[in-house]
């Protein structure tokens, strides 16, 4: 049974160790990169089980401005005004068991009782139909920064009290 739970400091280690088998190497962040998104975000990230056994994750954090560039720890933020969606992973062997939803579903609930109004995220070229499908809506007007490649597009959610 699948099983959401806050993500913890422990789990860093099998979280990069998700990642590393759920993207394609240009997308794989540092275990520092990893650890400063957790470290903004400890009660906006989230872990999947099914069993006893991590199967996907979400990285969110506090925000504002453009999304921040891949690869680096955050800088220091004052006064965010949106969630970011940093990372959503699944492993190959986990799809269609519902990781993804329920994750989604935690972050939404998280946005909520913290005031927050919005999520964003930028969808990388082969995810921009997968978050459409979800409702997802383009948001112009930002430039992303080149480490999210190629046809990436930022997405927004409005997350209603």
């Amino acid at each position: 049974m699948l099983h959401i739970r806050l993500m913890t400091p422990g789990d860093l280690d099998p979280v990069f160790d998700l990642q590393c088998r759920a993207h394609t190497p240009d997308y794989h962040e540092s275990r520092a990169a990893l650890a400063s998104r957790f470290e903004r975000g400890r009660q906006s990230c989230f872990v999947a089980e099914l069993g006893h056994r991590a199967v996907a994750y979400l990285l969110a954090h506090p925000w504002a401005g453009p999304p921040p560039i891949l690869h680096h720890a955050l800088p220091k933020l004052v006064m965010p005004d949106h969630l970011f969606l940093h990372d959503l992973a699944v492993l190959p062997e986990a799809r269609g068991a519902g990781a993804a939803a329920a994750l989604i579903s935690a972050l939404e609930k998280h946005c909520r009782r913290a005031g927050f109004g919005e999520i964003r995220l930028v969808a990388l070229v082969d995810a921009v139909s997968f978050w459409q499908r979800r409702g997802w809506k383009p948001l112009g007007g930002v430039t992303l920064d080149r480490s999210y490649g190629v046809g990436a597009r930022l997405k927004t959610r409005a997350v209603g009290g």
